[in-house]
């Protein structure tokens, strides 16, 4: 079951005879059945708390939100450190999670590509410029997702950063 939580519809009975919790979306095809396919996904989860998470949302962070809230400019030595970072993240998640798969366990998208591209797409929405390798991967997982879907989650933190960066 599909839910769009931003819009609480994780919160109406139906969704809370699937998942109780009404927290977010039940596990459903986003996350694999298969054992050797869903360690794939945990690793990738376990992976991106101090990589992909550390520093794409790092650098959203310090470019535009901690600049916002204390309405000064930003730290640039921070967004520099966190720009270094992503690029060596790019390439270890390009050669070691993707290599020549199109998605992180294969042909198949799952939360965990739902979860890299919401990493990816906020550095580049606040002027990271993403390498070829991982622009290609996002524009799969949209095709994936659907493109008027993947849009709309990821719209706020994009008009966020387009005010903040005027």
């Amino acid at each position: 079951m599909n839910c769009m939580s931003i819009a609480g519809e994780h919160q109406n009975k139906a969704y809370a005879d699937v998942n109780p919790f009404k927290k977010y979306d039940a596990a459903g095809t986003w996350y694999p059945s298969d054992l050797k396919t869903r360690c794939k996904v945990d690793e990738y989860l376990d992976w991106q708390h101090l990589n992909t998470r550390a520093h794409g949302v790092g650098y959203y962070m310090n470019k535009v939100l901690v600049p916002m809230m204390k309405g000064s400019p930003p730290d640039m030595a921070l967004v520099e450190k966190h720009e270094k970072e992503m690029g060596r993240v790019e390439e270890l998640f390009a050669s070691y999670f993707l290599g020549d798969k199109p998605f992180i366990t294969g042909n198949t998208p799952t939360i965990a590509d739902l979860q890299a591209a919401t990493e990816f797409e906020q550095p580049q929405a606040a002027g990271y410029t993403l390498a070829k390798t991982t622009k290609e991967y996002l524009e799969r997982v949209r095709e994936a997702v659907g493109a008027e879907m993947y849009d709309s989650l990821h719209e706020a933190p994009k008009e966020l950063a387009k005010k903040a960066l005027q």
